[in-house]
């Protein structure tokens, strides 16, 4: 059985419940096995994949967009939903009063910690306030947004509506969604699937039955939910519960398909980015991506 190797963008959750359905589908089908890797670090996949550790990446199309030395193409995107800034009641009012947050997030750098403060400054321009750049504070956190937050964090950064935004109200955590549009930035929480440009031809070909096999469990999973659902837990080992139970009823609509390259899909926020001035591909290099 041969083996194509993908790397995530943080821990599995169900955002990737297309891809477990795939894994299932592949095995059985063509006697491909799917290996899907959890990393250490937000930014990891990219660097096995510049290695050749691993064949595919999937992550967020913000990060498809900045400038690695190694070139990237999108295979498409199978996964698209609202996402944010997790903020606290008491520390969203502190923001409106003057006062100053830390907001935690699975990584920091001058592109996501300047997108983060563009959402808080547009957002609170339109509550009529100006935000200072002593007022917010981005600092790596790790992945579990809900759980910072209910050790006290103020906000956490790079928040999904259908997980963290869900897992925190099913807590009681007393938070809401600043959400990217709210800022008056283009949306851009989503998945890709990502590939090496200089892919080989058998890489190149596996990677297309993963997007065919996507195409197909999709819209299975989305008419299915109980089968979804069973899916998660069988994949992940977790306990059922009514909280997860909710969480993937509200991802399985967020599924994309079918999964095809899309610049129109990401324009906008590559247009955005480049005004401010952040280190992101030119224009050429954005065509490339979806080439």
């Amino acid at each position: 059985m041969s083996t194509l190797r993908l790397a995530l963008e943080w821990f599995l959750n169900p955002d990737h419940l297309p891809l477990l359905a795939a894994r299932e589908t592949l095995r059985e089908k063509h006697g491909l096995e799917l290996d899907i890797i959890a990393p250490d670090d937000h930014y990891d996949g990219f660097a096995e994949l510049a290695a050749g550790k691993v064949d595919l990446v999937t992550n967020e199309p913000l990060h498809l967009l900045e400038r690695h030395p190694h070139p990237l193409r999108s295979l498409g995107t199978f996964f698209h939903t609202d996402g944010g800034v997790l903020i606290q009641a008491a520390a969203r009012q502190r923001l409106l009063d003057g006062g100053a947050i830390r907001v935690s997030s699975p990584v920091s750098n001058p592109v996501t910690d300047g997108l983060c403060r563009n959402i808080l400054a547009g957002w609170l321009q339109s509550q009529g306030k100006t935000l200072r750049e002593d007022q917010v504070t981005v600092y790596e956190g790790g992945f579990g947004h809900v759980d910072n937050l209910a050790a006290g964090a103020d906000a956490a950064w790079l928040a999904f509506a259908n997980i963290e935004g869900i897992d925190a109200r099913q807590r009681g955590l007393d938070v809401s969604m600043i959400r990217t549009t709210d800022g008056g930035v283009p949306g851009f929480s989503a998945l890709e699937l990502i590939a090496a440009r200089d892919a080989t031809p058998g890489q190149q070909a596996s990677a297309g039955l993963l997007v065919a096999t996507l195409d197909q469990v999709i819209p299975a999973l989305q008419a299915a939910p109980a089968e979804a659902r069973a899916l998660w837990y069988r994949a992940s080992g977790e306990a059922s519960s009514a909280a997860t139970d909710a969480i993937i009823d509200d991802t399985l609509r967020r599924f994309v398909a079918p999964v095809r390259p899309d610049p129109a899909r990401w324009l906008a926020v590559w247009e955005h980015m480049s005004a401010r001035g952040a280190d992101i591909v030119d224009r050429a290099g954005f065509d490339a991506i979806f080439q």
